[in-house]
């Protein structure tokens, strides 16, 4: 990590720690939260006995006080030793940051913008807009003119940083989940890869006595402990092949297709913004606005998947075993559904709640005193 975020985790730090009023922080606790959270940042590996020096803790408060360079932070000490925001409500990040506190945030936007010229690397350009907008807004007060949606963040469960750390150093994992049936199973895990799909992490890796590479969903993990086994070296994951050929996760042992689908045209729009595979090709469109697609890939869960979820707008045409498997399985999912009840039965009982109620309201109220005075 460089000096200057380092510098910015630690203004960050000792913000939170001012802005916590249930606690006191005398110098001492924010030199330990600035070294835990630099340890706990760090991509290399600090030495056990690292510690932020009490010299640079200083320089930080007193720079986070300073109006013209700073935050102007109304930092105050109380009882002679614990340090707080006079103003409870005051935040660093709500404050007016200058220019130069933010140069490293440029410097950044430079170097993407350079990287974004390069071939398989476009994408980055929207990055680079972003960051400007965003330095504009904060140092000049301008309006906001672009706006992205925060993603969701993704699922990982309460394991996620057990299973990440297994994968990096490459550690045997004694798993117990839930499969998708709701089923509790246990396994011997080799874990080799991490992904999302679906805003759900996955962890890709050989289950003991399985052949192929499975797929468990962090999430879904209970429970687990560290299997006093060897992990074998030919356990090897290529990425860019195992997903090359597939929409998803799975990766089932049969061949790769040509698969021909039609699209109506509510659909077709968003596959041609939003392609399903890189392979996808449009073949012909028609004059409603349906489309017919290709694609080169291996049928798996998670097309058919998404084949179901918009059926009927989406029409297999070939190869023609995949059309026939997937209408058996709607037909034999429709079968299942309770019979509509006719739309005739439908009308007539309708005419007879209406004529019911109706003869309800002409019926004239009951005389209440007719007996007294008969």
């Amino acid at each position: 990590m460089s000096v200057t975020s380092n510098a910015l985790l630690r203004h960050i730090t000792i913000d939170a720690c001012l802005r916590d009023t249930a606690h006191k922080y005398s110098l001492q606790d924010l030199i330990a939260a600035c070294t835990r959270a630099i340890k706990e940042n760090s991509k290399g590996k600090l030495k056990d006995n690292f510690a932020v020096s009490t010299r640079t803790v200083q320089l930080d408060l007193q720079m986070m006080r300073d109006k013209k360079k700073g935050y102007n932070a109304p930092i105050v000490v109380y009882e002679q030793k614990y340090y707080k925001y006079s103003d409870p409500d005051y935040s660093i990040g709500n404050a007016n940051v200058k220019q130069t506190t933010l140069t490293p945030l440029s410097e950044i936007a430079e170097t993407l913008e350079r990287y974004s010229r390069m071939a398989g690397m476009e994408s980055l350009e929207g990055a680079v807009d972003l960051i400007r907008e965003c330095l504009e807004v904060k140092v000049n007060g301008a309006f906001q003119k672009i706006r992205r949606q925060k993603a969701a963040k993704p699922s990982g469960g309460a394991f996620l940083d057990i299973i990440k750390d297994a994968v990096i150093h490459r550690r045997v994992l004694s798993l117990s989940f839930t499969d998708e049936r709701g089923f509790s199973r246990e396994v011997i895990f080799y874990p080799l890869h991490l992904t999302t799909w679906k805003d759900k992490w996955f962890c890709l890796g050989y289950v003991d006595g399985k052949e192929g590479v499975q797929a468990v969903q962090t999430d879904c993990v209970t429970s687990y402990s560290y299997a006093i086994l060897p992990f074998p070296p030919n356990y090897r994951f290529n990425a860019d092949e195992y997903f090359a050929d597939i929409i998803g996760i799975s990766r089932p042992a049969e061949k790769k297709e040509d698969i021909v689908f039609k699209a109506d045209g509510c659909v077709s729009r968003y596959l041609i913004q939003n392609p399903l595979h890189p392979s996808q090709k449009l073949s012909l469109k028609d004059e409603d606005g349906s489309c017919t697609f290709r694609l080169s890939i291996i049928p798996n869960d998670e097309f058919f998947r998404w084949v179901y979820e918009n059926h009927p707008y989406i029409t297999i045409q070939s190869p023609k075993y995949l059309e026939n498997n997937i209408n058996d399985f709607i037909r034999n999912v429709v079968s299942d559904l309770p019979n509509p009840m006719p739309a005739a039965e439908v009308k007539a009982r309708k005419e007879k709640e209406t004529k019911k109620k109706k003869k309800q309201q002409d019926k004239p109220e009951e005389d209440l005193f007719s007996s007294l005075f008969g």
